[in-house]
């Protein structure tokens, strides 16, 4: 048989509706009725409050409250008999809100992930590309370390390439 094993998300992320990927989308539930998904544990994603330069305390503890959850949900869900085998994070929850997280959280998430022994899973199907100004918005995190995966589709399924202007194709390619 396979291992009983855990993939951690965060309350309001959107990783996809197919099964695995159902089971950690926390978005919308309707998405859920009548479909079978994983039980698998969820920690809350930090809700900022704005201005951020006005609240910057309380936004540095609201990290501080979310990552100490995540540690203890791994510790409980390890107690249970199955280990968190991974955290998957989107670096901007686009449909579950427009929230963000700031660098310093998803760099103290990864340190967490590697002290686990859990695959830190960074989610750019949102965000890669380039729609944030970087390929990877995870770019903006200064990660010690690349993440164990990235996901990414959509925009990155075109079948082409993405390249400067002075490198573009003179004339469409003969079939």
């Amino acid at each position: 048989g396979s291992p009983k094993l855990a993939i951690l998300s965060f309350l309001h992320a959107f990783h996809g509706r197919s099964l695995g990927t159902l089971s950690t989308t926390r978005s919308k539930y309707i998405q859920k009725i009548d479909i079978p998904a994983f039980d698998w544990p969820a920690a809350p994603f930090p809700a900022y409050k704005y201005p951020l330069e006005e609240n910057a305390q309380y936004n540095k503890d609201e990290d501080s409250k979310c990552l100490a959850r995540v540690e203890q949900l791994i510790e409980e869900w390890k107690k249970k008999g199955i280990p968190v085998a991974g955290v998957v994070v989107e670096p901007v929850q686009s449909e579950g809100g427009d929230n963000h997280a700031s660098p310093d959280f998803f760099k103290k998430l990864q340190v967490i992930c590697k002290k686990n022994n859990a695959a830190y899973i960074i989610d750019e199907v949102q965000t890669g590309g380039g729609p944030t100004g970087k390929f990877w918005c995870h770019e903006y995190f200064n990660l010690d370390s690349p993440p164990d995966i990235v996901t990414f589709s959509k925009k990155l399924q075109l079948g082409g390439y993405f390249f400067q202007a002075e490198m573009k194709p003179q004339q469409a390619f003969r079939t």
